[in-house]
């Protein structure tokens, strides 16, 4: 199974789409025993993600991979404090991923910190949350480690696949994970329902609900996966079991897109694709 579990939605009210608020205990232990069933092997957290690193040390989850993101505006002094609190909230030993969330919080002096802790076993793989291909660039032009990157990618974004990079990392040893499939959401809302902002965008939104008209939103958003084979893991976030339950069930029978096909639905439109931007007017 190519997807991993997110976990923003343990510990905060996040997604465009969601109206559900945090996921309550026992949706949580449904959603965590049904990944199991699917054989979903990872579990995607952060610092940033409220209490869900808490909420997950409250659960059994030795059976599964477990990558963390330091928080946003980390220093070279708080890194070792920062891992210790995380495997603490986590009840965990040792973090098989460890990521920067901001690329511009690194430093030569911060990875000596992380390497000190993977040679110590409390850290695994090393390497970034990126959001856009130039910082990648920037990132191995000052020489940092990149053992394993987080990336946004779903049909809007297309920037990695189009770029070179996925192919570009995948030769250089790099485990890539792919965050965003849905694009909060956005991708699996019907037409009708998007936020007024989104209207600015009826072009590309346009071209991407005209495209494969037979097939689901949920479908049509996981396709994607097809056409991404350097791609270790896509993280995937929900509210709910059976929405978990849908998106196994949609992974076991994908629809390839033809490259040409796929490659009319890349947008570079930052406002769009970065949700970030989004705003409420």
């Amino acid at each position: 199974m190519r997807l991993a579990l997110g976990t923003v939605q343990f510990g905060l009210d996040y997604g465009i789409s969601n109206r559900a608020g945090q996921v309550a205990d026992g949706e949580l232990d449904a959603i965590l025993a049904l990944a199991r069933r699917l054989k979903i092997d990872t579990l995607d957290t952060a610092q940033a993600y409220g209490n869900a690193e808490a909420r997950l040390g409250s659960q059994q989850t030795a059976d599964f991979n477990l990558v963390s993101k330091l928080a946003p505006g980390i220093t070279t002094a708080g890194v070792a404090t920062a891992v210790e609190e995380s495997l603490n909230r986590l009840a965990r030993p040792t973090l098989d991923g460890l990521l920067l969330h901001r690329s511009q919080d690194a430093s030569p002096t911060l990875f000596e910190r992380i390497k000190d802790l993977q040679q110590q076993g409390k850290v695994g793989k090393t390497g970034v949350s990126v959001y856009s291909p130039q910082e990648l660039d920037l990132w191995l032009e000052q020489g940092y480690p990149l053992q394993l990157v987080q990336l946004p990618a779903n049909l809007l974004d297309q920037r990695f696949l189009r770029s070179g990079w996925l192919d570009r990392l995948q030769d250089m040893g790099c485990e890539i994970h792919v965050r965003s499939l849905f694009l909060q959401g956005l991708l699996l809302m019907q037409p009708a329902l998007r936020p007024d902002y989104f209207k600015t965008f009826a072009g590309p939104l346009t071209r991407l609900d005209s495209a494969h008209p037979h097939l689901s939103p949920l479908d049509k958003a996981l396709s994607l996966i097809a056409a991404l084979p350097q791609v270790s893991r896509f993280v995937v976030g929900v509210c709910h079991a059976h929405e978990l339950a849908a998106i196994g069930a949609a992974h076991g029978h994908l629809h390839p897109w033809q490259d040409d096909e796929l490659a009319t639905l890349a947008c570079d439109e930052p406002d769009l694709i970065n949700p970030a931007k989004w705003t409420s007017s």
